[in-house]
């Protein structure tokens, strides 16, 4: 009952806000691989904006599999203004996968937080295109296979657990404010 009351005046505060927007994003380069993704950001100071994206990508086949399940939440620190111009970015991110291809699958999840550089173009009065980038540090926990072992092997399953560098965003996205 205190989060829903606590949720509940979080967005109260936000609408009532007199410098409120907010946009509605889609990451292009995410749709050009098959992930289904949406996401929202809110401005929530004069240079401050909150971003929530939401990712899925359900492709399965023979050859590729690449299942994934994820999210991200995190801040952005805008030079100027919301939705216009350079800005540098955190956020977290939490993923559930199945990927894999004809020589190795994987099963596994992660969790990490990174940074992100960018830069956002108004293309109209309520329409906007970024660019965004990043790194971040990664703890994976996954289980790999052989997709076909031989008939005469056993399936040889091995755990992995471990912290990796990677790239974190890399995002081509195209976002309506309101």
């Amino acid at each position: 009952m205190k989060r829903i009351f606590a949720l509940l005046l979080f967005v109260l505060a936000a609408n009532a806000a007199s410098a409120q927007q907010a946009a509605v994003r889609v990451n292009a380069l995410a749709l050009a691989t098959g992930t289904l993704n949406a996401g929202i950001e809110v401005a929530v100071a004069e240079r401050w904006s909150v971003v929530a994206s939401g990712y899925w990508n359900p492709i399965a086949t023979d050859n590729l599999r690449m299942k994934v399940l994820a999210g991200t939440v995190g801040v952005r620190r805008w030079r100027c203004e919301p939705y216009a111009g350079l800005f540098w970015g955190l956020h977290s991110t939490v993923a559930r996968y199945r990927v894999g291809n004809g020589r190795n699958r994987y099963n596994g999840w992660t969790a990490g937080a990174g940074s992100s550089v960018g830069y956002a173009w108004r293309l109209a009065r309520r329409w906007s295109f970024s660019l965004e980038g990043g790194l971040g540090i990664y703890y994976m926990d996954d289980t790999r296979w052989p997709p076909r072992p031989s008939p005469v092997e056993d399936v040889l399953l091995r755990h992995y657990r471990r912290v990796v560098l990677a790239p974190a965003k890399m995002e081509v996205s195209f976002s309506y404010v309101f």
